[in-house]
């Protein structure tokens, strides 16, 4: 109830992947691509992943601001365990991002001509929603580590790269070798992949994203956990 009563939290969150999409639709929605492929849904799905990225990792500029009004000395008297405050925050993270994500599919199909079958629809709303769940954690983190004022500053460095790095902004086949690598042991790369899977021609599901995603996910979440415990820690000092 609390994030949703701030309302720059609500409009970074759900409007700004929107108007992402609109922007890039209306300047490369005439380009071409490879015969057999959806080419507005596979830029409907780099946009949606891009601005759904910057509403996942938002997080950690609400714990800033929490950090500094003292709300964790009264969370340092209490029984909450680190791993729970920490999923319950990125819960409250993907609950925005779900709306956000629809928006940017309706936009796809009244703006952009997207037509696909209902379940890819489906499909792809439902990966991409679960393969942000590592990036709220991670924003949540970053506003735990960070100090207060660098927040804003250090979730827009580490959005850019791992947007460009995971191909969000141009292919990665037009990577070097080396960056491709790199590239597909990122969460953003897989974020896209798996949101672009269901337009695409048959092709076997790719489980290797799966796996990156938990990966990153139980790593983040235990680097999540002992920032909660510094930073309650530091609060009382």
């Amino acid at each position: 109830r609390a994030a949703l009563r701030n309302r720059r939290v609500v409009f970074f969150s759900i409007a700004l992947p929107v108007i992402f999409y609109v922007i890039f639709t209306q300047t490369y929605g005439d380009a071409g691509g490879p015969d057999g492929i959806n080419w507005a849904a596979m830029i409907m799905v780099s946009m949606a992943a891009y601005g759904s990225l910057g509403a996942a990792m938002s997080g950690g500029a609400q714990l800033a601001l929490e950090r500094r009004s003292g709300w964790f000395r009264q969370l340092n008297i209490t029984a909450l365990p680190a791993q729970t405050f920490l999923l319950a925050k990125s819960a409250v993270i993907m609950v925005l991002v779900l709306p956000a994500l629809i928006l940017v599919f309706v936009a796809g199909f009244v703006v952009g001509g997207v037509r696909a079958p209902a379940t890819a629809w489906l499909a792809c709303l439902a990966l991409m929603w679960l393969a942000l769940l590592p990036m709220t954690i991670l924003g949540v983190a970053i506003g735990l580590w960070a100090g207060a004022d660098v927040v804003p500053g250090v979730t827009t460095l580490v959005l850019l790269m791992l947007s460009a790095l995971g191909g969000l902004w141009f292919p990665v086949q037009i990577m070097p070798d080396v960056m491709q690598t790199i590239a597909k042991t990122l969460p953003s790369y897989w974020l896209a992949e798996l949101g672009r899977w269901p337009f695409l021609p048959r092709t076997g599901f790719p489980w290797a994203g799966i796996a990156v995603l938990l990966g990153w996910s139980i790593g983040l979440t235990v680097l999540g956990a002992l920032g909660y415990r510094r930073a309650t820690a530091n609060s009382t000092r």
